[in-house]
């Protein structure tokens, strides 16, 4: 299911749209200073895309004042991008739901079809359920649950976001988790 959902051009497209979404309302809301933002868009090279997909041109929204003395950078939330890291906000997010129910055989079949090195997936299963808790954002974020999340993130998270249609399940989940996305938005 996991890989088949990443292969789907509509969750991508639908990633695509929501980042051009936040992107576009805070080019609106302009500089706390009162100067326009002008766009400074970045490249990126996320890992965990599929291959036909591969030819996109990858670029990060981002945003710059454009008044002398001011200069300051403006980067949208993303549900594309989880932060700096390398791979896919989706890829990040599934690979680890999936890494809690699989083992062996299958453990291997899927760190091989993602292009994810186990010792990646076991890292990125502590950052979810113990490095991630640390973090105010999520201090405040998980009173929103009720009852309480199970520890098993991000599969528990998923599940709360429960729709018939996985993309939109899924696009959900990053939305929620999107402020871990960037620092300077929230300034």
């Amino acid at each position: 299911m996991c890989h088949t959902l990443l292969h789907d051009p509509k969750l991508h497209t639908l990633l695509t749209e929501a980042d051009e979404e936040r992107a576009a309302r805070v080019r609106a809301a302009g500089c706390f200073c009162g100067g326009r933002l002008h766009s400074a868009r970045y490249p990126r090279k996320p890992r965990g895309i599929p291959r036909e997909l591969r030819q996109v041109s990858y670029r990060r929204h981002s945003f710059c004042c454009n008044l002398d003395g001011c200069r300051r950078r403006h980067t949208p939330q993303s549900v594309f991008y989880l932060g700096r890291r390398v791979y896919l906000g989706a890829v990040m997010l599934l690979a680890t739901a999936m890494r809690c129910a699989v083992s062996g055989c299958a453990l291997r079949e899927l760190c091989e079809v993602l292009g994810v090195p186990r010792a990646t997936l076991d890292r990125w299963r502590v950052w979810w359920n113990r490095d991630l808790l640390a973090t105010p954002f999520w201090k405040v974020a998980a009173g929103r649950f009720m009852p309480p999340l199970a520890e098993a993130l991000p599969a528990s998270l998923l599940a709360r976001f429960g729709t018939t249609d996985p993309a939109v399940q899924l696009l959900q989940a990053l939305r929620f988790v999107a402020p871990l996305s960037t620092v300077t938005e929230a300034r």
